[in-house]
């Protein structure tokens, strides 16, 4: 710092601090309506009870200590003196680089020679590139190679790191290998990652209130477009704004010095503008604390207010929504139509294909991974070596998914000229949601295994099998909903910018008008600027959201489709310890208590469950469960997970005469199977016949709607009485072929466990008999030349292949004797597996 600082007299230091002060005047006074709002928006929450819901599957592991040491080494350092010294490098949770003299300083707890904040920066590993980038970044653009990068005949190692810092001296280092090369620029390009965006995804007011502050002063400035130098702390964020301003002041008053010698230009020109930088950081922290605490102490003041008179705020903004959307809507809409809907679905390509073939690779890896580890532990006595696996494990280079992500910047030329859009910081965010579920994943992994490990008596090598095949199910389902994620977020981000830049000339004088609707005593929690921009990206929003769910129904880049109905996945029921009660894994014990969870991609083909069961059979009416069947992922998903659950309450539809024939709830086939064995001591009758026949074999539960036949046109579909009487208790228990003769002639079937009379009728059909007769009455109806073809979407034989094998029995089913006394049944369960 001594030689830059020289550079910086006291004149051009006060100059400097004065244009500073004067733009954060500015600043500050957005900063401060903007932290108000925030507040308010915080309280809002607190009051309405509103919580973040978690919809991934797979744990995650709790936060790091800031202190923990992700990285230690000795590393070849080219250090101020121009020379290679070993240094002993420390990388911590926090993702700063710590240098020390050597080892013994370490242990010492000695404070570090310096620490390195690399935000920003841009690793390289050839001179090449390296001296291309700086040639970029001076003035002087003669090519000094020996002012910079260290010369080659004095490199102790072929594998050099070179990190690139805007504003700020860089920094090399020097390896004799490839593999530690390669693990050094993994864990260093972590820390870039982090500390650009860290602090920014913060949800505290500071942060929301200095992210929209900052994107309201460029707008004021003109500059609508994305900004890829928002990146570090705020303080660091406003260093990077203003440096762009002072950059052609410091260019004219180091003109004298950068006709010096030539071996002294760039150094001169480097250290001049980090010691600037180093100077507006220091100023900015100083005013940013102050311009905080004043916030915090306004807010605090104001709180008894906001909770108050929350109502009526609220009402004064839905007002002023009102007038500022009639204004709005009509042109807003017009641009989106004509100038962004068009280009929406290019976009999507461009930005989901490279981050799509990351999340792959991503997959991939792990998969590979947990096999390997499937593969080498056979054996319940190799605890020590499998957890050092494990550990290994979560280790894992993803240098080749972060490449797969990198390709962004190929894909956005186009994106790039049109929109005008900084991709760097959509690769940052991407790649550090790709580490997470990569984390994430081996985390679950590990706790299904240390949980198998825990019961001798279950097979290793199968327990690491199961808890693979599970893990992997939730690395796709959260996959598909971490990029949809990123794809609505940054088809927003891209195209947003546009719409304001467009509408700004037409309502930017003419918003200013409108902060006559809002109360005076409101005026500090609501803003005309952030109730216009809302209702913008409320439109935008809507164009958006088809395209992605386009993309998903037709499973583009394996997105998963979101079901209407509410799915328990109990699947996922034994799920490890330290899960989240809202998991959507963590499911209660009874089927009663359950509540609807969070839809999951995995149960996406149409099946719900349902207390009635429902055969149709009119070519007029298909069955709405056939036209959402899914030939393609999802089912797969849904075979490889025999043990799903399906739950729904949503009750059949009554005339004043019986049943609709035209039913809105999804007809759903259940097959219920009992566990006990037939002379279980906790069976109700013991070794009754009846009730042991029953409680040994599935039972097909029918719902009692009545259809016409296909092929009949004399007469409307039977009641529900009248459907009583076609099948009555007393001759079906004894008579099977009557039964078929009725499924043949009358197809309506109306078989309902409500409407029950006499055990003997659950006795009779089981799932063996009732699909025999249902094939037998389909095969009557049809021609047997349609065997090759298309099965229609209501055919008996294709309801037969939806039936999926349940663990659980739904519904108590309270069946009675001749003389009408109820006959208790107890539910039983099958334990879950072990893993």
């Amino acid at each position: 710092m001594g030689a830059s600082s020289s550079l910086l007299d006291e004149n051009k230091s006060n100059y400097i601090k004065g244009q500073v002060d004067e733009k954060f005047n500015e600043f500050a006074t957005i900063y401060r309506k903007q932290y108000s709002l925030a507040y308010m928006s915080q309280i809002r929450d607190e009051l309405e009870q509103r919580k973040e819901q978690h919809t991934q599957l797979l744990k995650q592991r709790a936060s790091p200590e800031p202190g923990k040491v992700l990285y230690e080494e000795i590393v070849r350092y080219f250090d101020d003196s121009r020379k290679w010294k070993d240094r002993y490098i420390v990388i911590r949770a926090n993702y700063v680089l710590e240098c020390y003299e050597n080892y013994k300083r370490f242990l010492k707890g000695s404070p570090p020679q310096y620490r390195l904040m690399p935000t920003g920066g841009t690793i390289l590993t050839t001179e090449e590139k390296y001296m291309e980038m700086i040639n970029q970044c001076c003035p002087c653009t003669n090519n000094v190679q020996e002012d910079f990068a260290p010369p080659v005949a004095d490199m102790p190692g072929q594998f050099p790191v070179y990190l690139r810092l805007p504003y700020r001296l860089d920094s090399y280092f020097c390896f004799r290998d490839e593999n530690s090369q390669a693990e050094f620029i993994s864990i260093l390009s972590d820390c870039v990652r982090h500390q650009n965006k860290d602090f920014l995804k913060k949800t505290t007011c500071e942060v929301k209130a200095f992210l929209k502050a900052i994107q309201l002063y460029r707008q004021e400035k003109g500059q609508y477009e994305s900004w890829d130098m928002l990146i570090g702390s705020d303080v660091r964020g406003l260093a990077n704004l203003f440096m762009e301003d002072l950059m052609p002041y410091l260019d004219n008053e180091l003109q004298p010095c950068l006709k010096s010698k030539r071996a002294d230009r760039r150094r001169v020109w480097f250290a001049t503008v980090e010691a600037t930088y180093f100077l507006l950081q220091e100023h900015l922290f100083e005013r940013m604390k102050t311009l905080k605490q004043e916030c915090q102490n306004v807010v605090k003041q104001q709180d008894t207010l906001m909770r108050s008179d929350m109502d009526q705020i609220t009402s004064s903004k839905v007002f002023l929504e009102g007038k500022l959307r009639a204004m709005v809507t009509e042109p807003a809409t017009k641009y989106c139509t004509e100038q962004v809907q068009p280009y929406l679905p290019a976009v999507l390509e461009e930005v989901m294909g490279p981050i799509s073939l990351g999340f792959t690779e991503a997959r991939d890896l792990s998969e590979g991974m947990m096999e390997q580890l499937c593969e080498d532990f056979q054996d319940v006595e190799q605890k020590e070596e499998l957890r050092q696996a494990l550990f290994k494990m979560s280790k894992a280079n993803l240098q080749s998914c972060y490449e797969k992500v990198n390709g962004l910047a190929d894909h956005v030329q186009e994106l790039q000229q049109t929109f005008n859009y900084c991709i760097k910081g959509l690769v940052d965010s991407t790649q550090i949601d790709l580490k997470q579920l990569m984390e994430n994943t081996e985390y679950t992994f590990e706790l299904l295994v240390r949980k198998a490990l825990e019961d001798p008596s279950v097979s290793l090598s199968m327990a690491m099998q199961k808890a693979s095949n599970r893990v992997l199910k939730q690395f796709d389902y959260d996959s598909s909903t971490v990029r949809k994620k990123i794809l609505q977020e940054a088809l927003i981000n891209i195209t947003l910018p546009s719409i304001k830049k467009h509408l700004a000339p037409s309502f930017k004088e003419e918003l200013p008008k409108y902060e006559q609707y809002i109360f005076a005593d409101y005026t500090n929690f609501i803003s005309v600027e952030n109730v216009y921009e809302d209702i913008i990206k409320e439109i935008l929003e809507k164009d958006v959201s088809l395209v992605v769910k386009e993309a998903a129904s037709k499973k583009k880049f394996n997105l998963f489709s979101e079901s209407k109905k509410n799915f328990s996945v109990s699947s996922l029921s034994s799920t490890p310890p330290g899960s989240a009660p809202s998991s959507p894994g963590h499911l209660n014990t009874s089927p009663r208590q359950r509540t609807p969870m969070p839809p999951s991609p995995l149960l996406s083909n149409g099946l719900t469950a349902n207390q009635f069961v429902t055969v149709h059979s009119s070519e007029s009416q298909a069955l709405p469960i056939m036209e959402k069947i899914d030939e393609g992922e999802n089912k797969a998903h849904l075979e490889d997970s025999s043990d799903d659950v399906f739950i729904s309450e949503t009750k059949p539809e009554l005339t004043t005469n019986g049943m609709k024939a035209s039913v809105s709830p999804t007809p759903i086939i259940k097959v219920t199977e009992a566990i006990e064995s037939p002379g279980s001591s906790d069976s109700p009758k013991g070794g009754d016949a009846n009730f042991s026949d029953f409680t040994n074999k599935p039972t097909v539960l029918i719902s009692p709607i009545c259809m016409k036949t296909s092929g009949s046109d004399e007469k409307p579909a039977e009641t529900e009485n009248n459907c009583k009487e076609i099948i009555k208790t007393e001759d079906s228990s004894k008579d099977p072929s009557r039964i078929k003769a009725l499924i043949h002639d009358e197809i309506p079937v109306c078989l309902s466990i409500k409407d029950a009379k006499d055990s003997d009728i659950y006795k009779e059909f089981t799932v063996e008999k009732i699909m025999d007769l249902s094939e037998k009455a389909s095969e009557t109806q049809s021609s047997p030349n349609q065997e090759d073809k298309t099965r229609p979407p209501d055919c008996v034989k294709e309801i037969r292949d939806l039936v999926v094998e349940v663990i659980e029995i739904e519904d108590v089913v309270q069946p009675s004797k001749d003389n009408g006394e109820k006959v208790e049944v107890q539910i039983f369960e099958e334990q879950d597996a072990v893993v």
